[in-house]
């Protein structure tokens, strides 16, 4: 098996993988080898990454809608991953997430609207941390009985270090949590989880509805003076999916320039 080809034969499921980040995590796997499954709210969207991935690689790939705050939607989603992949699942990428909104981002706590405060907190929270929670829960028998698997989980940076979109924080540092148990709990089957506590990202999403000058002052935040790109992290999860990190688990990784010191 060469370098280029070690996630050879695997079988990968990226939730929210039909643009930015999981797109390119979606991708970067496939070049290394990995047949990928991805998902979309819009399964014309999953549909269309999928067939690209296939025509490009060669692999198996498959593209299913799925809300991932459902966990009835997450269950159908996982039937049909079982017939595609002949009950296997070595890599799940839990990347899925609740649609970046500025008011929530932007709000602290004590300026939260009274009649908005529980709909933005349970939003985020079924939809970052039950979502991670339910796609786990159909993952680990798969993994469990093949005694091998690597999940990786997406988090931020606030759930590190805070931040006035308490929502965003609190949905992320569940993640965190989750992680760690996974981790603790079924290292002996050989299974891994790690996260990645990602910082300003240059995605559709997160960087092209700011001002330039918004875009500039948070690229200063880095020591390396500028936002991340979605490859950079595609080849950090490539590093976390395979054997090139055997012996690594339980652990955040922060892919932020450097703006996160502790």
């Amino acid at each position: 098996m060469t370098t280029g080809q070690i996630l050879e034969a695997h079988f990968a499921l990226v939730t929210g993988g039909s643009r930015g980040i999981g797109r390119t995590i979606a991708n970067t796997l496939s070049e290394h080898g990995c047949n990928v499954a991805v998902t979309s709210r819009k399964l014309q969207d999953a549909e269309a990454v999928a067939r690209e991935i296939g025509e490009k690689t060669g692999l198996m790939t498959l593209g299913a809608s799925c809300e991932v705050s459902q966990q009835s939607s997450v269950h159908e989603l996982f039937e049909e991953v079982r017939r595609w992949s002949s009950e296997r699942l070595d890599i799940l990428v839990c990347n899925a997430g609740y649609p970046f909104l500025t008011e929530v981002w932007n709000t602290p706590l004590h300026a939260t609207p009274p009649e908005k405060l529980e709909s933005w907190y349970l939003n985020l929270f079924q939809t970052d941390t039950l979502g991670s929670v339910f796609c786990t829960f159909e993952a680990l028998p798969l993994m469990m009985a093949r005694r091998k698997g690597s999940l990786i989980y997406i988090s931020s940076t606030p759930a590190l270090q805070g931040y006035m979109g308490t929502p965003y924080t609190v949905a992320k540092a569940g993640i965190l949590g989750l992680m760690k148990d996974v981790a603790r709990e079924y290292g002996s089957y050989n299974i891994r989880a790690n996260a990645f506590a990602l910082g300003n990202i240059r995605t559709p999403a997160t960087f092209e509805n700011l001002t330039p000058e918004t875009q500039q002052a948070l690229a200063q935040e880095a020591p390396l003076k500028r936002w991340g790109e979605p490859e950079e992290v595609g080849r950090a999860a490539l590093f976390l999916a395979s054997d090139l990190s055997s012996f690594i688990t339980g652990q955040t990784l922060v892919v932020d320039g450097g703006s996160v010191r502790w």
